[in-house]
């Protein structure tokens, strides 16, 4: 999922969730090229894959590092909200700004071209309230996050970029948790890569491979893999064979 790194005087741990900013009016996500690359207000689970896009010829990842790009539109109504104490119309003084978005890729190290041009044909989509490049706002789950007064539009997470100045907070690739262990039977016993189960080996929970596969099952979706994966896996442990009846 995506983090971003700041001073441990706002944050003790370095490192802060980027999860709803990304999703407001009024900001865009670009990679070194100054280009969008994915839809910014995905679930943070679907995110991650937008990271781990590879560019083959250059052995590199195509999308990292890149940079949550905002307008002061952004900053009047939302604040700088990745950052403890960071109210509406206060940005810290550690995070990239400039007058105009050429200047902002600069200092960045991106084309400042392709900025001013993914800019513009962001600001013409959020004119016409639809994103055809990758479907920013039609979702329902997208309209649900972004501007807490604009639930259920479009608007409530398509915004133009056009009021000065600009910011910028890079943005790398985190991990919250996992779903990805072992595969398990449905005693919850690991199994061998051959396809055997082995013996007196168990997982349950988020330490198992995911019976959503690919899929997250959102906050507290977890929660429900772990407590029968456990019981199934206590009960075969046990010697038990049927869950005892109430008599």
């Amino acid at each position: 999922m995506p983090v971003g790194l700041v001073p441990e005087s706002s944050n003790r741990m370095g490192r802060v969730l980027v999860n709803g900013q990304r999703t407001l009016p009024h900001s865009i996500m670009v990679n070194r090229r100054g280009r969008r690359f994915t839809n910014e207000a995905a679930n943070y689970n679907a995110f991650g894959a937008a990271f781990h896009v590879e560019d083959v010829s250059k052995f590199e990842y195509a999308n990292l590092p890149c940079w949550l790009i905002f307008d002061q539109t952004y900053v009047d109504r939302f604040g700088f909200r990745v950052s403890a104490g960071g109210g509406r119309g206060q940005v810290p003084d550690w995070l990239p700004r400039a007058d105009t978005p050429g200047e902002l890729a600069e200092q960045l190290g991106i084309d400042p071209v392709e900025l001013n041009i993914t800019i513009g044909r962001w600001n013409e989509h959020c004119t016409a309230g639809v994103d055809p490049d990758f479907g920013r706002g039609d979702s329902a789950f997208d309209r649900w996050w972004g501007d807490p007064y604009r639930k259920g539009d479009p608007e409530a997470t398509l915004g133009p970029l056009s009021t000065g100045p600009y910011y910028a907070f890079e943005i790398h690739s985190g991990a919250l948790g996992t779903k990805g262990g072992p595969r398990v039977d449905g005693n919850g016993q690991v199994q061998h890569l051959d396809g055997h189960a082995i013996a007196g080996l168990y997982a349950a929970g988020n330490v198992m491979g995911s019976p959503f596969g690919m899929t997250y099952g959102g906050p507290g979706g977890t929660i429900g893999p772990g407590m029968v994966f456990g019981f199934l896996a206590g009960r075969h442990a046990s010697g038990q064979t049927e869950v005892p009846r109430r008599r």
